[in-house]
């Protein structure tokens, strides 16, 4: 009872791609297994891609829980679906038409979505969309690590592009997802496309998109040093304010809100006199 409960996926959780792969390995077995010419096993994509079986069993997990592959007769055994029959034949074209058919069988799935929302306003911090897309899968710190190699996925793909300093951008040659309406009509399309309804897709469509940062003229001069430092202090930080920082910046402005509060709780705890 205790290994089955170990081992279950959470309810709300969403399928995420093993850490046991890099993600070009992972690149290699997808695009492996949508080129079958049939039903096919983790030991056949193996001698393909040389990636252990046990491993691509693991890979295949994901391949299928969007799309690309499904279950065929017999144990552990898979099949192309047609969405990646098109990718497969898109690869024989070439590489960069093989990745664009990936993301578009990817482009309605709750990190493409998530993923294009947290970017809209322009890049971004690879630490801060990890933490977007964990919380949109319900990812605990143990699984932080899957998280990673899905955004390094994006990337291979071509859905992410890197830029200095830690930021990502994402790909305006990607097939960028249409927000969701929440009409019975929408949804019966989905369904009937094969890709699930996400709640966390719903909820991220009820946020506010991230403002642009606060201009430094908004307040009125001030004539004294202690309207300088209220002024300082009065407004509140905005996300668009710390998507300015570096990650040290973060580190230390991390550090210094932690010792103000520490010097606040003295200031305002109970007399020692």
């Amino acid at each position: 009872m205790t290994h089955t409960r170990r081992n279950a996926t959470t309810p709300t959780g969403k399928p995420l791609p093993t850490d046991r792969v890099l993600a070009h390995e992972h690149l290699a077995v997808t695009r492996a297994s949508c080129a079958a010419k049939g039903p096919f096993t983790a030991r056949d994509l193996e001698s393909v891609t040389e990636v252990p079986a046990r491993r691509c069993g693991l890979v295949l997990a994901f391949v299928r829980a969007y799309g690309l592959v499904e279950s065929a007769p017999g144990r552990s055994t898979y099949r192309p679906t047609e969405a990646g029959e098109r990718a497969a034949e898109a690869w024989e074209s070439g590489e960069e038409k093989g990745l664009r058919a990936v993301r578009e069988a990817w482009q309605t799935s709750w990190f493409a979505r998530g993923a294009s929302r947290r970017l809209a306003q322009g890049p971004a911090l690879r630490i801060g969309l990890v933490s977007k897309l964990m919380m949109l899968s319900n990812a605990d710190e143990k699984r932080r690590r899957k998280v990673e190699i899905l955004v390094d996925l994006m990337v291979a793909v071509g859905m992410l592009r890197p830029e200095g300093d830690g930021y990502l951008r994402w790909n305006e040659n990607a097939a960028i997802p249409k927000p969701r309406t929440r009409s019975r009509t929408a949804a019966a399309g989905s369904v009937a496309a094969g890709v699930p309804l996400d709640a966390s897709d719903e909820n991220a469509e009820r946020e506010g998109s991230i403002p642009p940062p606060r201009p430094h003229n908004e307040a009125p001069a001030s004539q004294t040093t202690n309207e300088d430092l209220i002024r300082l202090l009065s407004p509140p930080i905005l996300l668009a304010d710390l998507a300015r920082l570096s990650a040290e910046d973060m580190v230390s402005l991390h550090g210094h809100l932690h010792g103000l509060a520490a010097i606040l709780a003295k200031l305002r705890g109970p007399s020692m006199t």
